[in-house]
């Protein structure tokens, strides 16, 4: 995709939320319905454009986050949405935002800055989550555990500026859909007993481990396929 393409898809994809998460948080079950075909039909369209690879990640993604969704929303209890179900423009909403985190992260001028880019978002991060920790009534423990996460890619981690690009990307997005009361943070996460913010400080790390999680998937998909011909020549 070029550079004018992404930064089109990334402008869109901003627009559509800003959109639809003020819709849904009036909507009922059959209009979220509605809403949530839009969400997957802009998924379908920005894939078709996309190279094999990157939809695999993308398809891929969607499955792995899904996955942690249910968990961390129905079973947990995490956090809950609105209507206490989980609305279906979720898992096509993950496609599109990991879609936008990687077209944002290949535009050249970030490319051009990304050192101090990651090292602007690492300093920003640190200290908003030091102010969940001081913001009263509970500290925000939860915004300290995700930011070590975050902290663990940015130093370990293969794809840095995709890592602060999604960060970036994703605490703008929980704060405008918990501001809308589309979901909302459990106060303390149960059975871990764990103070939360809402939406916790930290919480753009989730991005980080769910791209890391999906690049291995991948890996070991592309692995295996490229194993399969090698074992039917061999028995061949």
């Amino acid at each position: 995709m070029t550079t004018r393409g992404s930064l089109a898809f990334v402008g869109a994809f901003t627009g559509y939320w800003l959109v639809a998460l003020p819709l849904d948080s009036a909507s009922d079950a059959g209009q979220q319905l509605l809403l949530s075909a839009t969400a997957w039909l802009f998924l379908a369209v920005a894939l078709a454009l996309q190279t094999p690879a990157v939809r695999v990640q993308v398809v891929t993604l969607v499955c792995v986050a899904t996955a942690l969704e249910i968990i961390g929303s129905i079973v947990w209890g995490a956090y809950r949405y609105r209507l206490g179900n989980l609305p279906l423009f979720v898992p096509a909403g993950h496609g599109l935002f990991y879609l936008a985190a990687l077209r944002a992260a290949s535009l050249p001028l970030l490319q051009l800055h990304a050192r101090r880019i990651v090292v602007g978002v690492t300093v920003a991060a640190t200290a908003y989550m030091v102010w969940g920790l001081l913001r009263a009534p509970l500290p925000d423990l939860l915004g300290f555990v995700t930011w070590a996460v975050f902290i663990r890619f940015i130093v370990r981690g293969r794809y840095p500026l995709l890592y602060a690009v999604s960060f970036v990307l994703t605490l703008a997005l929980e704060l405008y859909g918990t501001g809308w009361g589309i979901w909302r943070w459990a106060p303390v996460l149960p059975g871990l007993m764990l103070p939360a913010g809402n939406p916790p400080t930290g919480i753009g790390a989730g991005y980080a481990a769910m791209d890391g999680l999906t690049r291995r998937i991948v890996g070991r998909i592309q692995r295996s396929r490229a194993r399969a011909p090698a074992s039917s020549e061999a028995a061949a």
